[in-house]
Order: structure tokens, then sequence, then C-alpha cells
């Protein structure tokens, strides 16, 4: 089975960015990962597992999706109480892990699973290798996870066990892809013969706070570098990232802290905005018009059109508020703007021929 797809925008099973999985239309050369985090999609919903999710993964949006559960999550006194318990009954079990992949056969013909290892979670040897023997029969492709923490002990496994037809997921974390490390591992990666390889990175720093972003300022810890290096450095075959918002620590609660971060896809650079209050108006009054009367959005609508156009449902929603039609009061509203923004240019340099 030969894949073309060139991106990868990896999403968690949160409200907002389940809601961008089920709106935005990924075309045939970007392939969405979703990471189920917790059993339910929302505390509230009664209906049987197999169907919540069923409903997500059928979607006309995307040819194919790769569902994961994730195996680097830990536990911490502020996770979610939903995602606390998930992670210790479900993630860290592997008998478990293949029963809810089985429990998702009736989407087989979307849906990818993604084994990773759970050496590190459980202790148990040959995780990776017991989950394709496993699913094999129900899924022919399989994707497997594998970290630079973990990769030195994963490769003999992923050598033996990933077909032509199956893909391969290198994930970085937050390494720089000019890590020495990570150009050691590359060389190991390019002699496993067969899957189709994509490098993962979360682009923007998890340590990122919206009160400390400097306002109108390039954000310097997002670093976007893996679109530039993917392919020339890596010698990958596509890239993933968590789709323009930052891969966060799951906590549950939080306070207002009015911020957003806007992508520019000209110089592959991030921009922060900040309010001047911790109020749910700043949003509206102080963010959406500095993001839209400044010099990237100026020069976007000047002479790259095709990223602020009507298809852009992110650029469209910030026009919505400055015309008074949409509210702006939404803290949650602004991250599915980032992940619209975003997604579509990757969505139009894909397009345009720039990703290979």
């Amino acid at each position: 089975m030969a894949f073309d797809f060139k991106y990868m925008p990896t999403f968690r099973s949160r409200q907002q960015e389940l809601l961008v999985i089920r709106s935005f239309n990924f075309e045939k050369r970007m392939f969405p990962l979703l990471e189920i985090i917790k059993e339910k999609d929302r505390v509230n919903n009664n209906r049987p597992v197999a169907d919540i999710w069923s409903e997500y993964l059928m979607s006309q949006n995307f040819e194919r999706i790769l569902v994961d559960l994730p195996t680097y999550i830990r536990d911490t006194p502020s996770m979610q109480d939903e995602v606390l318990a998930f992670n210790r009954t479900t993630l860290s079990n592997l008998q478990r892990r293949v029963d809810f992949f089985t429990m998702l056969q009736p989407a087989a013909a979307k849906v990818i699973p993604v084994v990773s290892s759970l050496f590190n979670k459980t202790g148990e040897a040959n995780s990776i290798t017991n989950q394709i023997v496993a699913l094999r029969d129900i899924y022919p492709v399989i994707a497997v996870r594998t970290f630079t923490s973990t990769f030195d002990n994963d490769f003999e496994e992923i050598r033996a066990n990933l077909t032509a037809n199956d893909i391969l997921i290198y994930d970085l974390d937050t390494v720089q892809p000019l890590n020495p490390l990570v150009k050691k591992q590359m060389k190991s990666v390019e002699s496993i013969a067969g899957p189709y390889k994509i490098a993962l990175r979360s682009a923007i720093n998890t340590e990122i706070q919206n009160i400390k972003l400097d306002h109108g300022e390039v954000v310097a810890d997002a670093d976007n570098s893996l679109l530039d290096l993917f392919q020339s450095i890596l010698k990958m075959d596509g890239f993933g990232d968590y789709a323009g918002v930052k891969k966060d620590d799951l906590n549950s609660g939080g306070t207002i802290s009015p911020g957003f971060i806007f992508y520019d896809p000209i110089d592959n650079l991030y921009y922060g905005y900040k309010g001047e209050v911790k109020n749910l108006g700043e949003f509206q009054d102080t963010i959406v018009p500095a993001v839209l009367n400044s010099e990237v959005v100026v020069r976007l609508r000047e002479e790259y059109p095709e990223f602020v156009s009507a298809e852009n449902t992110g650029y469209q929603m910030l026009l919505s508020i400055q015309a008074g039609i949409d509210s702006g009061k939404s803290q949650a509203k602004f991250k599915k703007i980032s992940m619209d923004h975003y997604l579509h240019c990757i969505r139009e340099k894909i397009r345009a021929g720039e990703l290979g």
C-alpha cells in the first residue's frame, strides 16, 4: 500500500480538537492522528464507547485517520480525572489496549491503529510485537510510534514487524531536529526498509504561558523547523505536529489567561498576542484588532491571499469577531481559531507542492 500523505496533524480527544477533526477538510495528503486520552469524548455522554468514537473516525473529512492510545502520559496530581482513570485502566494495559482497538473494528476501513512499547510504562517486553500480532488480522495497516527516549530499545521490534504497508512515527517530542541524538538515530531509521516514515514534533514549547507572551512579537520558544527539515535533513516521508497549538499537560481547571498564538506561513514563525488584564473581553477588544492589523496579516492579505481566503475558517472567525457577528469572549474558541488557521496554511503549502 503506497502512501502519499505529507502531514500528520496530531490531536487529543479534547473538545476543541474533536470539533476540528469533524469540521476541517484534510483532503488526501493530510492524515490526522487522534490521541484518545479518555474513555469518552465527554463525561456525560451515555452512548456506547464504540459508537462515540466510530462517529468521529468515520468522517468524510479525511481519507484515513491514525488512532493512538498514547503511552507517554504520566499521572500528575492536577491531571483531569477522566484522563487519569483511562491512563491507569487502558493506556497501561496491553490487553485492554488491544480490546479497545478491536472495538473500533467497524471503522477499520478508515482507522490505522498506532502502537507503542509499554516497556517504560509497565516493564513488559515485546509489547510492540504482541500488539501488532493481535491486531494484524483486523487492520491491514498498522503504525508504530517510537520516541527518541525509547527508539534504541524499540528498534529491533520495529524492524522485525513493520512492512511496506505500515507506518513508522518517529516522535522527537521537543528535541530539536538537528540534535546529535536524532542524527544518530536517523541512521537506524534509514536502515528500516519498508514502512512510510513520519517525523513528529511538538512545535510549541510546553512551558510557554499566555501571560509571558510578548504582545505582537515572535514566539521564540515556538520552533516549527521540522517543516523545513523533515525531508532535506531527516529524510522522512512526512511530518507531524500538534496542529498549531501547545501539547499541554492535560491538567484540570485553569484560570482566564487571554493569549493567542498566530502562525505566519511565509516565514514559518509564530507570533504571540496577549490581553492587558485577565478578562475574556480582552480576546475581542485587544487581541483580535492586534492580529488583524499586524504586519503579518497585512502582508498575507496583500501578497499571499490564499492563506487568508474564505477557506481559512480560523481567519474568517477573527473577522466575524471584529465585525461583532460572533463573540470573542471564549478562550476555547481561540484554540480552535489557531488550529483552523494553521491547518489551512499547511493545506495550502501542500496544494502548492511546497512539501513534496
